[in-house]
């Protein structure tokens, strides 16, 4: 199991949350409405999509550390249905206006970061407290939910912008 400790988490999400923001920073709203650009998602589809994974995280940890137990766990949910639940996210996005999911890419991220700011170290660290699937830690949902993805929607973003300039474009992680 990969270690991490507290102040380490919070460092790589601020970090990841920087290096995704800085990649989409660069497009202006026609790009960022663009349909396709990544898959049938436009890169505002993308940041919502995003949105309410984090969303769910954060409701899921504060259920969790209240001693509840969510109905929601996507931790746990077969890869068809979660692309199911992605499919849902879409639709029901798509209208959403691009200054609506910025705003609501800040606040989400600054709640989850709360949340892990105010959490007790052993609450996320210990995998003996709040077992995911396979017993992870809680950090390994938090990571997925955050830093690890938007690395993995960074890459669906590289990818769009190289071929758009029909170029291999930059290696550059978030």
């Amino acid at each position: 199991m990969i270690e991490m400790s507290k102040p380490s988490l919070l460092e790589k999400i601020q970090n990841g949350y920087r290096l995704f923001k800085e990649l989409f920073a660069e497009l202006d709203v026609q790009q960022m409405d663009q349909p396709c650009a990544i898959g049938k998602w436009s890169v505002k589809d993308t940041l919502a999509h995003i949105v309410v994974h984090e969303r769910w995280m954060i409701q899921w940890i504060t259920i969790r550390l209240e001693g509840g137990h969510p109905s929601l766990q996507p931790y746990a949910m077969p890869d068809e249905d979660l692309d199911q639940l992605n499919e849902q996210i879409y639709q029901e996005n798509l209208s959403v206006s691009l200054d609506e999911v910025m705003r609501d890419l800040e606040i989400t991220h600054a709640r989850a970061l709360k949340v892990v700011e105010t959490s007790a170290e052993e609450d996320i660290l210990d995998s003996n407290r709040f077992q995911l699937q396979g017993g992870e830690p809680l950090w390994y949902a938090i990571a997925a939910n955050t830093f690890e993805h938007y690395e993995e929607h960074a890459r669906d973003i590289r990818a769009w912008q190289a071929a758009v300039r029909g170029t291999t474009g930059s290696q550059r992680t978030a």
